[in-house]
């Protein structure tokens, strides 16, 4: 079967939607905590002029947490933790960054990757 060459050039310009996207191990296994897998995520945001306001608004965050929660330092100026990403937003933080840093840190801590963990809930 021939395809017209308009069409084999347009089905080979377009291509697939973004989707999430997964980090090299290397960058993930360098987190020492979830503070530096947050900001591993957002360092490698899909759209680097994202700021954290716009970051906070995607989210539904409150703004001025979204800067606790990327400060490289566990501790404030008064020696008081900074607050972490709260684990229900994950989903929201790594969708608005367009990448997949804070699970894959979260199953590099867990020694699993995923498709053990798929493989482990079929046998469950």
């Amino acid at each position: 079967m021939h395809t017209h060459s308009a069409v084999a050039h347009s089905a080979s310009t377009l291509s697939a939607p973004a989707g999430k996207r997964f980090l090299p191990l290397s960058a993930v296994a360098a987190c020492k905590t979830f503070r530096e897998a947050v900001r591993l995520a957002w360092e490698h945001r899909e759209r680097p002029n994202m700021t954290q306001r716009s970051l906070a608004e995607e989210c539904g965050l409150y703004a001025p947490h979204v800067s606790s929660y990327l400060h490289p330092e566990p501790l404030d100026g008064k020696n008081r933790p900074r607050l972490d990403l709260p684990a229900d937003c994950i989903d929201a933080f790594e969708e608005a960054v367009g990448n997949h840093a804070i699970r894959q840190y979260l199953n590099h801590l867990g020694r699993l990757t995923i498709m053990e963990e798929v493989i482990a809930q079929r046998a469950a």
